[in-house]
This record gives C-alpha cells, structure tokens and sequence, in this order.
C-alpha cells in the first residue's frame, strides 16, 4: 500500500509505530487481502523475526510455534517462575499499616478494594497454606517464586520492628527451598509504611537511610546458609521506580496523587536510584553470594500518527529513558517541563548504579492515537493495551544494553478472561523471549517470570478488571477464593515447561504434578 509519506509495495510495509505516519484502522480493514496474501507467502523465504514488531501480523509467517519454544532446553540453572506482591495478592486487610489503604479508600469504591485479596500471606503462616501455595507452583511446573517482603509488616511503626513476620516470610522461603523452588525477593513493591510515606518516600533523600535500615534487617534472616547456600539468591531492591514516580506525580493514580509535578516525579526517581545504589553496596558487603539487581518496566509509548508524538516520545522519556540513561552513563539527567528561561534541568553526574542483574517488566507498547490506547489491528487486552508479546523480544534486548547486565524478565503477562488470547500470548512471548537471548547471548538471559500467580489488586485499578492471573480468584459472597487448577489458557504454558523440564539432567517430581494436572484438566 502507498502511505502518505512513502512508496510501499504491500500491506504494512509502512512504518507501523510512528517513524513516518501511518494508514488508520479503517484504511488498513479495506485494504485487499489478496496484497497481505502475498506479502505473508514472500516473507515465507526472507522473513527475519525482528519484523515482526512492525507487523504482528507476520506471526502467521511461523508455524509451529509452540513446537519450537526451547528457552532454557537444557539449563536448570535457567529460572523459569511466576511473580507477585504482598499487598496486590493479599490487600488492605493483611497489610494495615501500607500507604495504600488510605489510597484505595480515596480512590475505589467498596466494592473493588482489595479487602484480603487472594490471602495469601494468611497461606505464607501455616505448614498447611504453605503447601497450597507450593502445590499451585508444581502445577505449573516452575522452579522460582517472585514475591515481595511487605515493609509495613517488618516496621509498622518507625523503629519497632517485628521478628514475628519476618520468621513468616524465612518459613515460606525455606518451605519453597524444600520444594525445589527458588524464592527471589523483592524489598520494596509500590506498598511502604504509612510512616515513610508520609516523610515523603524516594523524594526526600534523607529518607534513604529508612529503606536501608529496613532492607539490613531483613537481609540476614533472609541470605542465611540453607543446605549450603544463601536461603534466597536473588534480590530485587526497588520494583519499577520510574513507573511508580509517574504513577504518584504525573498520572495521579498513587498516593500522593499529584498530577503533573514534574520536578517532584524527577527527585522521586532520582531518590529510588540512590536508594538501590546504597542497598546494593550495603547487602553486597553482608553477604558477595547474593545476586541483587534492580527492576524496570519498558514502556514505551507509540504514536499512531506525528500529530501525538511530542507527547509519547516525552512519556517513553520520562518512564523508560531517564532511568535506563542513568545505568548508561553513570549520569542522572531529566528535562521537566518548564518555561525557556527557567532552571528545568535535573541532574547528579558520577552515580554509576550497579546491579548484578535488571529485572525486566514488559506488558506491551502501548499505540495511542486521540482517544487513547488503541490498536492498529491486534487485539486489545483488559488493560487496555494492544496484544503485543512481540514487544518483549526488543524490551529484553534494549534493557541488556542499558544496565549492562544480564536480564531476568521478572514479569509479563496478559490481562484478559480470553483463554485462546492468553494462551497464544503465552506462547508468542516465550518465542520472543527465546530470539532475544540468540541476540544478547545465552548467559545474559537468565530467568523468565509470569505475572502473576493469581488474579490480583491492581493498585488504582482495584481487583476488576484487571485479570493477569494465572490462577482465577472468585468472589464469593463478598470473598475472594483462590482456584486450585491454573486457567486453561496457561496450559501452553505449562506444556512448554514439560519440554524443558525433559531436557535437563536429572527432571523432578514437579514434571509428573505438572504434566498430571494438564492430562487431568483435558
């Protein structure tokens, strides 16, 4: 098809994500057929995965997808798990003293606030729950679990700590480590005392030393010698700091809820930053064996014509670029809005952030056009976003190029109640996972993780629509129940881990739960 600034011979060939403006959806649905017939049939010979990012449609170029997944084939090193957070899978009744029970009462209705979630840190508290956890993970046949420390249990009040819930979470860890389950932590999930946040968090630095103290008290406990290594190996210091900073002063959706505070977003990060960098020193010192890495999402945000992109290519800036420059270079920099004359540059050279590994958190790139998050001609999932597993293959490539370190995908998924579209996201994404590490190389991917395990609180979405799980959560007069068989569209992924589970050397138990569970559901 011609488009407006250039001559293409077929059907989507032009640019699809902003470099030069694109056909509406409208033009595309009347375009013929018989033209991206034939575009599919030549690019049977030629076709090279990374196309694929400017046309989902070339996924019908590869047969057999599922049949050719071998990421991880014959690694047992290589962490194949599912992630969650304390306050999202068990909510406000659980977690009493986070900022964000105040949050949700401002913002969501009754009915859609997270009440006890799916419960499970009531399950973390007893040999019994313990195993139902574990048990849902055999089903899967993954071998890590990601969840996180809630801060606000350890310290609910300034300077009186609790060993009580810490021995909850280091019985939950040695319960996974028995099960052969790899535990990786996470010190802090968007949820934070009600005291620290009112101190105000990341973006006062003198408030740094607060997350340190918290995340030196835990660490012992949790990096203790268990069966001749660290209890738990892997340690993500702050989840998504750039998300979090936009989320409380640009976008309004987390508490303080500030909308359009540029400066006070840019400090917030800035702080978070520096915040890893001193809990990376500290906890590296206490104990070399751990691996401690830090967690971004890559969100980028594409125009559906030139008219948007000042306003995407400034968002992908703020959300995804400052932080990922800062690992670059050494530098932290951000522009903010501002007037010509003014001082609207924030800066601090010679940082230098390490980490032994980036958890990369990839969902989609969201296409916006006038009225919002749209699609050119992939479905649309409940976030909304387009359905863009493709995605993930760039995001793991540009995240290892930037944090100069080998990546862990600590998260991805799809929010939908369509169980072909979660399966066929599943099983797209662990293809593009498995091209990219042929790009960075075997030893710089080093983990893939879903969100999540359960149907969840997603934060100032509340517990509807949002359905990333791959258990279901019900509601039951009022009660969230966590399902105990895994949603069929999961099954390609759990088929997927068979495979891998028969390539390594010595295949445990958990393949015959996992295979079972799948034969019995079918």
């Amino acid at each position: 098809m011609k488009s407006v600034s250039g001559n293409y011979q077929y059907l989507d060939e032009a640019p699809l994500l902003g470099e030069e403006r694109i056909e509406s959806k409208e033009t595309v649905t009347k375009a013929s057929s018989a033209g991206y017939a034939r575009l599919i049939e030549d690019k049977k010979d030629t076709f090279e995965f990374s196309e694929i990012l400017h046309d989902s449609r070339l996924w019908s170029v590869l047969d057999n997808i599922e049949g050719k997944i071998t990421l991880g084939h014959g690694n047992p090193k290589f962490l194949f798990g599912v992630s969650t957070c304390t306050y999202q899978d068990s909510g406000m009744v659980n977690c009493p003293d986070s900022q964000w029970v105040d949050r949700e009462k401002q913002c969501l209705l009754p009915q859609n606030q997270s009440g006890e979630s799916a419960n499970l840190f009531k399950h973390y508290q007893t040999p019994e729950g313990r195993r139902e956890v574990t048990d849902r993970l055999h089903k899967l046949g993954v071998n890590s679990y990601r969840f996180s420390i809630e801060w606000s249990h350890i310290e609910p009040e300034e300077g009186k700590f609790n060993p009580e819930m810490l021995k909850v979470y280091v019985d939950m860890c040695k319960h996974l480590r028995d099960e052969g389950i790899q535990p990786m932590i996470t010190l802090h999930h968007f949820s934070e005392p009600k005291w620290f946040h009112a101190k105000g968090s990341f973006e006062n630095e003198g408030n740094i030393k607060y997350f340190v103290d918290f995340a030196k008290r835990v660490f012992p406990e949790l990096s203790q010698d268990y069966q001749g290594k660290p209890l738990v190996e892997n340690y993500c210091t702050i989840n998504e700091p750039a998300i979090e900073a936009f989320s409380r002063y640009i976008r309004g959706a987390f508490s303080p809820a500030l909308n359009m505070e540029f400066t006070r977003a840019a400090l917030f990060l800035k702080g978070a930053i520096k915040a890893h960098m001193l809990a990376y020193d500290t906890l590296k010192e206490m104990n070399p064996k751990v691996k401690i890495g830090i967690v971004h999402q890559m969100l980028e945000f594409k125009p559906v014509n030139f008219l948007i992109s000042p306003i995407t290519k400034y968002l992908t800036y703020v959300v995804n670029e400052v932080a990922m420059n800062c690992f670059k270079t050494g530098n932290f920099c951000i522009k903010v809005p501002g007037m010509p004359w003014s001082n609207n540059l924030i800066e601090e050279k010679n940082l230098h952030p390490k980490t032994d590994f980036v958890g990369l958190q990839f969902y989609a790139r969201p296409l916006i056009g006038f009225s919002g998050s749209t699609s050119k001609h992939e479905e649309m999932t409940n976030m909304p976003f387009r359905e863009d597993p493709e995605g993930l293959y760039h995001a793991i490539i540009e995240a290892h190029r930037a944090f100069k370190a080998p990546v862990i995908v600590t998260e991805n998924g799809i929010s939908t109640t369509n169980d072909e579209q979660r399966s066929r996201y599943m099983t797209r994404a662990l293809y593009s996972a498995q091209e990219a590490q042929k790009v960075i190389g075997e030893d710089n991917l080093k983990g893939y993780f879903i969100w999540s395990l359960c149907d969840n609180f997603e934060w100032d979405m509340g517990m509807d629509p949002q359905k990333f799980g791959v258990y279901k959560v019900s509601n039951s007069n009022g009660k969230f129940i966590l399902e105990k068989d895994p949603k069929k569209g999961i099954y390609s992924f759990i088929q997927a881990m068979k495979r891998w589970r028969e390539t390594l050397p010595n295949p445990s138990r958990v393949l015959d739960t996992a295979t079972s569970s799948v034969e019995e559901r079918k």
